[in-house]
């Protein structure tokens, strides 16, 4: 649960008496092989998922078999919390690589949160920062060139994933095909191709056995119009102040670079 705990404290400063409750909730680990599906569109959703290693896709299928990419899911996330309303699952998440996931019946998760101020504060923040990131996915689409599709969404991993980790580092091992990023980004694989090899000999990245290196992120950010300002990773002292009698400051945020 390491992961679920760094992400978190990126909003708020979660001491070992505050991370208590989510240590004693009913939980199991499970495994999924990659090509598994971890969640079906249309089946009952009751309990809560937390990624603790590998990757997984969460998308839409369309009744003539085309698919678009939602959301890529990092260690550290959340998901299925349509089970926090009692609702059926609108969307798949299939497993990329072999996942680890720890599985928490919905329920006891609801009173966790209702219980524990911090943590709730902490976990709303993080369902804030997703729905900005799927506002970003829009734009992304609607109103950026491929190579800042593709710049942009390379650095906004890059960033979820040091933030979910802690490892800072300019490589990124991201076991994603070609096809996954063109349904990601609404466009061709040949285009992915051809944009993201162009962005080779230019020096952005450099690209080898799954993995990506980010060569240059201040001018790929440039290029790609990123800035970290919607993944809202700034102190919160107007959600932790006067949460807790024990009150802590919030950890300092990851710096945009």
């Amino acid at each position: 649960m390491q992961v679920f705990r760094n992400k978190l404290s990126q909003y708020v400063r979660l001491a070992d008496d505050a991370w208590l409750p989510i240590k004693e909730l009913d939980q199991r680990t499970e495994t999924f092989e990659a090509g598994e599906d971890l969640i079906v569109a249309g089946q009952d959703a009751n309990e809560i998922f937390i990624l603790q290693t590998g990757w997984a896709l969460r998308y839409r299928l369309l009744e003539d078999g085309r698919r678009q990419i939602v959301n890529f899911m990092l260690p550290g996330d959340v998901f299925d919390l349509q089970s926090l309303a009692d609702l059926q699952a609108d969307h798949t998440v299939t497993a990329i690589t072999d996942c680890d996931v720890t599985v928490i019946p919905a329920r006891p998760f609801v009173r966790m949160l209702r219980d524990s101020t911090r943590i709730a504060a902490a976990f709303w923040w993080a369902a804030v920062q997703e729905e900005s990131i799927l506002r970003e996915q829009i734009v992304r689409i609607g109103r950026r060139s491929a190579r800042e599709r593709i710049g942009h969404m390379l650095l906004e991993l890059h960033r979820r994933y040091a933030g979910a980790t802690g490892e800072e580092t300019d490589e990124l091992v991201m076991p994603v095909t070609r096809a996954d990023i063109a349904d990601a980004l609404g466009l061709t694989p040949v285009h992915v191709s051809r944009t993201m090899s162009a962005m080779r000999r230019s020096g952005l990245i450099a690209e080898e056995r799954g993995s990506i290196k980010l060569l240059d992120r201040a001018r790929l950010a440039r290029l790609s119009h990123f800035d970290t300002d919607y993944l809202h990773l700034k102190k919160l002292n107007l959600l932790t102040h006067g949460l807790s009698s024990n009150h802590t400051a919030p950890a300092t945020a990851l710096d945009a670079d």
